[in-house]
């Protein structure tokens, strides 16, 4: 991989990160949503982009382990956050960080597979000078 593009993978998962422990250790955090559960798709939305980020960014196979070492993160995270004020800790939320490193995965791996896939070999066609 390309040092520019390296680097900025780099950068943009380690903030990433850092935004997701900011976000989730802040006391009474409101965020918009105007449907049930909300909260929710926030969770899925966030460690599916950690899960995606870490697969691109680490050598193959070892991005989905530190992918996978997302759900423990994140249930560290929750529980963290019984200890902050106007925060609770929350099975669901758990599960969904665990179901968006599962999502973020497959589709690293899918957008990998259809980007970086080798070229079939093109026969040479009779009569062609090359």
């Amino acid at each position: 991989m390309k040092t520019v593009a390296r680097a900025t993978l780099t950068a943009g998962w380690i903030l990433s990160l850092a935004l997701v422990v900011y976000l989730s250790l802040q006391p009474g955090i409101e965020l918009p949503g105007v449907f049930w559960n909300a909260d929710k798709l926030y969770h899925m939305l966030a460690y599916g982009w950690l899960g995606g980020l870490a697969v691109w960014f680490f050598a193959p196979g070892r991005g989905r382990i530190v992918a996978f070492c997302l759900i423990p993160f994140g249930g560290i995270l929750e529980w963290l956050q019984s200890f902050v004020p106007g925060r609770e800790a929350s099975m669901g939320d758990a599960v969904a960080n665990a179901l968006g490193v599962f999502v973020g995965i497959w589709l690293a791996e899918a957008v990998s597979r259809r980007l970086f896939r080798p070229q079939e070999p093109v026969e040479p066609v009779a009569g062609d000078p090359r």
